[in-house]
């Protein structure tokens, strides 16, 4: 549910590893007949990317098997399925027994715990309305930033996280040098990527829009340099030489089998349960 970057990652990842991996892992179950669809309330799944790369995204997903249903919005979901209201406003029920919500998230409790003891605002989405310096009002020691925040309408990714965390400790050390002057957090758009399918990505940058085998070797680079240390960066070429290369994928799954046993244990109380069943076996064991 979600049809942005991260919805569109999940999605065909899941279908890569249901058609072209998994198959040659079990003998018993035939992950290829997994049924991948993707829902998105919007006319389109990447929607920030435009309508080329909107486009290519969707082919790419279409040829991986992933169903996409735009202008469709989750309503409610249970253990066994969702409830969906289509395009024409008809509600309408999709079994499904894994569940992945990419569609946004809630903030932090704690954001609206800060908004009622500072006074200020909060959205529908629980985020605490700041400042310019992305400061509290009336409160200049409190910082609020990421997730938990709502300034100008700036995106809720890593990257806008990742610069206030930058703006907050330069601003905390330039208090302690005596310098009061607040100064406006300015975001740095270094735009946006996601990875469709094994060697096959959507780049745009600064209107420079990239989509292929071309743009999947521009979302390789951008991991890597953003990674710390050589260490770190040897050990990733090498798996992700394995993985895209050689086609061998450390992922498991469980079986339905498997998940049941779970769903039973957990609702018969547990650890006790599993307990008490292993005793039991055991007991016939010895008296068999």
């Amino acid at each position: 549910m979600g049809g942005g970057p991260t919805g569109v990652e999940i999605a065909g990842q899941i279908a890569e590893l249901a058609h072209h991996v998994l198959p040659r892992e079990f003998n018993d179950i035939d992950p290829t007949s997994a049924r991948v669809e993707l829902f998105d309330g919007g006319d389109q799944i990447l929607a920030g990317f435009g309508d080329q790369l909107s486009g290519k995204g969707a082919k790419e997903l279409e040829r991986q098997g992933v169903r996409i249903r735009t202008r469709s919005i989750v309503t409610g979901l249970d253990r066994n399925g969702v409830e969906v209201k289509g395009p024409d406003g008809e509600t309408y029920r999709v079994s499904a027994q894994t569940k992945v919500w990419a569609a946004g998230v809630q903030a932090s409790p704690l954001a609206r715990m800060l908004a009622d003891a500072s006074g200020a605002e909060c959205d529908r989405a629980g985020r605490i309305a700041v400042l310019p310096d992305c400061t509290l009002p009336g409160h200049p020691e409190v910082f609020a930033i990421g997730d938990m925040m709502s300034l100008d309408d700036l995106p809720g990714v890593a990257e806008v996280a990742m610069q206030q965390g930058i703006h907050a400790a330069q601003t905390i050390k330039r208090r302690l040098r005596g310098q009061a002057e607040s100064k406006a957090f300015r975001y740095r758009d270094l735009g946006s990527m996601a990875t469709i399918s094994r060697f096959r990505a959507v780049v745009s940058f600064k209107g420079i829009r990239v989509a292929g085998f071309v743009g999947w070797l521009m979302w390789l680079f951008v991991h890597l340099a953003f990674l710390t240390g050589f260490k770190n960066r040897f050990v990733t070429v090498l798996q992700w030489g394995i993985t895209f290369i050689g086609g061998a994928r450390t992922e498991r799954t469980l079986t339905l089998q498997q998940a049941v046993a779970r769903v039973a244990i957990e609702e018969a109380g547990g650890q006790p349960f599993l307990l008490k069943v292993t005793g039991a076996e055991d007991d016939q064991h010895l008296h068999g």
